[in-house]
Parts: C-alpha cells; sequence; structure tokens
C-alpha cells in the first residue's frame, strides 16, 4: 500500500491494453523503477499505477481515482467505453473517447486535405459484396438497393490515377491492401474486396516511409517496411539493418513531426501514429493514414523505438496527473485552424507557413511549452533512470515474455529473444552515448 505523508499528495495512473502486454508492463515497471517523489510548484506528489480493471461499477455518479487514465483497446471492452464517457471530466483521459467513436480515414483525409496537407487523390467506394444483406430476415432489399446507385470503377480508377490502392476504409496492419496498376487489376481486387466499404487511394513514388508515433507533443519518426513480410519486420531498417538515425533530412524530420502534431491535436488524440511518404520526386510530405489512435506499441513490432515510446507515455501520464490538466473538449478549437487557414488563402501563404501556424496552434493544444518545463523541473534524472530500467533485468524478463507470447513456434523463441534483446543492448549503448555516459556507468547499472 503506498503510503503518503500529511504534506504529500498522491497521484494515481490507471493503465489498460488489454491487448498489448509489453507497453503496459514496461509503462508499469518503468514507474516502479522511478518512484515519482515530485516536487512541483512547492508541493510534493506521490506517484502511483493501477490497471483498470472490468468490473461492475454504479452508473449513476460515476466516478475514479485515478487523476490520469492510458485507455487503449476499450473497443476490445466495451463495457469500459460508457465509463470512460462519464469519468472524463473528472481525470484526464488518453485518448479522447469521442472522437475516437466519431473519425473515421475518410473524415481525416478529407478535413486535412481542406487544411492543405497533400493527401493523395482518395476516392471511397461502397461494398461489393451484399450477401449478408441479402441474407438477413432482418432486411428487405426492396427498400435498401434502389438507395444505392449504380457507378463507373473505371471513370474512379482514372480519376485517382494508376499505380493506386486498393484498401479497407477500417482496418489496420496493411490487411487486405491490394496495390492495383490499370482498371483490369482494380476490377479484379474490388471483385475480391468482400463486404467492407473500401477507398482506391492514389500511389505516392517515395523514397522514404515513415510512421510518427505521438504522445502529447512528443513526436517519434521511425522508418517503415511496407512490403516487409511479417508485421513485426516492418520497422527494421532492412533485413541486415536495424536501425538507420539519419534516414530524415532536418527538414523531412521537423515536417513530418509537425504533421503529426497538427492531426493529432486536431483531434484531441493523445497517442496516435501517421503515416507518411516522401515524394522521390519533389520531396513533398504525403499523409496516407493517420486516423489510428491505438498504435502498434508492442516490443516485438518496434524494437529499438520501444523504450522511447514507453519514456513518452510515462512522462506525459506524470505531467497530467500531477498538474491536473483538463482535457481539452474536441473539436473546441477547430475555428482557430480554420481561421489560419482562410488568411493562408487571402494572403497565398506558402505550404510551410500554413503548417507553422497549425504547430503553433497544436503545441498550444499540448501545453508544450509548460510540459517541457515540467519534465525539466519535476524529473531531471529521468532519462537516466530510464536507461537503467531499459538496460535491468526487470525489463529483458519483458521482452522475453513479449517474444514468448508473440511467436508461438517454440524452437524459433530463444534466437528470436536474442534478436530483440540484441537490438535494444543497442538502443543503451546508443542512449548512453547520447546522455554522455561511459561504458563503465552504464555497466554499473
Amino acid at each position: 500500500m503506498l503510503e503518503t505523508s500529511s504534506d504529500e499528495q498522491k497521484r494515481i495512473i490507471g493503465l489498460m491494453d488489454p491487448n498489448g502486454y509489453s507497453f503496459r508492463v514496461s509503462i508499469e515497471g518503468l514507474l516502479d523503477h522511478l518512484k515519482l517523489n515530485i516536487n512541483y510548484k512547492g508541493q510534493n506528489f506521490k506517484i502511483a499505477h493501477r490497471r483498470i480493471m472490468s468490473r461492475p461499477y454504479n452508473v449513476l455518479g460515476a466516478k475514479t481515482t485515478c487523476n490520469a487514465i492510458l485507455n487503449r483497446g476499450a473497443h476490445w471492452n466495451p463495457h469500459h467505453n460508457s465509463f470512460f464517457m462519464m469519468v472524463m471530466p473528472k481525470t484526464y483521459i488518453v485518448n479522447d473517447m469521442v472522437s475516437f467513436k466519431s473519425i473515421d480515414k475518410n473524415t481525416s483525409y478529407g478535413q486535412m486535405f481542406e487544411l492543405g496537407l497533400n493527401i493523395p487523390r482518395t476516392w471511397a467506394i461502397p461494398q461489393e459484396d451484399y450477401s449478408d444483406l441479402l441474407d438477413s430476415e432482418k432486411i428487405e432489399p426492396d427498400l435498401i438497393f434502389p438507395e444505392h446507385e449504380l457507378f463507373d470503377l473505371k471513370s474512379i480508377g482514372d480519376a485517382v490515377g494508376y499505380p493506386a490502392f486498393l484498401k479497407p476504409q477500417s482496418g489496420g496492419g496493411w490487411v487486405g491492401v491490394e496495390k492495383v496498376e490499370d482498371y483490369s487489376s482494380l476490377y479484379k481486387a474490388y471483385k475480391k474486396s468482400g463486404d467492407k466499404p473500401v477507398n482506391l487511394q492514389q500511389a505516392i513514388n517515395y523514397k522514404e516511409f515513415v510512421r510518427t508515433v505521438g504522445v502529447g507533443p512528443q513526436m517519434l519518426p521511425m522508418h517503415y517496411n511496407a512490403s516487409a513480410k511479417h508485421s513485426h519486420d516492418r520497422y527494421l531498417r532492412n533485413e541486415h539493418q536495424a536501425v538507420d538515425h539519419n534516414f530524415l533530412t532536418a527538414q523531412e524530420y521537423d515536417e513530418v513531426c509537425k504533421i503529426t502534431k497538427v492531426i493529432n491535436a486536431f483531434y484531441n488524440w493523445d497517442h496516435n501514429s501517421c503515416e507518411s511518404l516522401i515524394n522521390k520526386d519533389d520531396g513533398k510530405v504525403y499523409p496516407i493514414d493517420f486516423a489510428n489512435a491505438y498504435p502498434d506499441s508492442n516490443v516485438t513490432s518496434l524494437h529499438f523505438f520501444f523504450p522511447e515510446l514507453v519514456k513518452s507515455m510515462v512522462k506525459w501520464l506524470v505531467y497530467n496527473a500531477v498538474t491536473d490538466r483538463v482535457k481539452p473538449v474536441f473539436g473546441r478549437d477547430w475555428d482557430s485552424y480554420y481561421e489560419v487557414l482562410h488568411q493562408a488563402q487571402n494572403e497565398n501563404w506558402k505550404y510551410n507557413d500554413k503548417l507553422n501556424a497549425y504547430a503553433e496552434l497544436a503545441d498550444k493544444h499540448f501545453s508544450t511549452k509548460e510540459f517541457n518545463e515540467f519534465c525539466a523541473e519535476a524529473m531531471p534524472d529521468f532519462e537516466q533512470q530510464a536507461l537503467d530500467f531499459f538496460n535491468s533485468e526487470r525489463f529483458e524478463k519483458i521482452v522475453a515474455e513479449a517474444v514468448k507470447r508473440y511467436f508461438k513456434i517454440a524452437h524459433e523463441v530463444p534466437e528470436k529473444i536474442m534478436h530483440y534483446q540484441g537490438i535494444l543492448n543497442f538502443w543503451v549503448k546508443c542512449e548512453a552515448e547520447r546522455l554522455g555516459l561511459t561504458s563503465k556507468q552504464t555497466a554499473n547499472v
């Protein structure tokens, strides 16, 4: 049980991620390792954490003891959804329940295009297979199908252009995504697409595929290889190299970070990923998939990038729990973005001028300046302590357990554990160098 002195306040962080073992237990492990006793503006705060359990609750007057909650995967257990909606005014929820339910890929494509981001040409197409509807006793086809207009798939393909990608409007992990080179391949792909609506999106001739994960105002761009056979290999630079530190120029890094921060702030998402393609011909950055407020956060996928994600989430949860920061209301600041847009249109601003102005609004949304000041004042030793944790036996055990859970062929597991631990040891070495620590100091952890 957590003991607090009379002049000390307790702050509780709630954690829920029913489908992400390594992310949740690493956050718990880092918080345990830090043993945070924070002095902030003359007040002492003791940080605790607990898991959000699935239990009955009184709907009339629902409340929580948590000061901040990581909500990852409430859609896996809908019992939590209404509870989180009701306690949102009383705690800080990561992520926003309203926007998670209301914003889909096509909405975000359209709105970000209006703001001036480089969204590839995209058309939404109704599902091809209606057999479930036709077989349902609850459906009267003569009432429904007269409202479904016939359309010319060829003209849509011509409007988008080839090559293009046909992909589910709702999905992830590149499941069901097909590249089409002409109308014939588009027709074949659409005919087998099934009973889900799809999008046809212009393919970009890219030199770099970037997936940027945001946690509050903190952005983490990662190289991504969509052609890798297995999803857990897609964040490797290639089959011979785990990570490339210099895969982006300073300008490209700045742009993908600002794009992601703007998108996340606009939709009130504290934790979201944005996939962007950097055009090989003109260098433009094209966001292609960014309504993903449940991004892959497993060590078996992210490997080298995983510790930074855990660190970012811990800092963001602690900041909001200690400062009692109020969750912004979804859509509250949209008018500000459109004011920038209208001014930019009237004054013929360049793309970068618009993006920079949007980024200023996003920093205001996330209280970026205040967050950075808090981390410097209240957690001055955070980076060193976090390095100690990720270089610890406890984290090694988390990695081993995560690998065992993910890889189901028993004889492959030992080699996979060595593979991931080797990459993470490399992260420890790089981080120690970044912090200016000697190998002896790191070895003494």
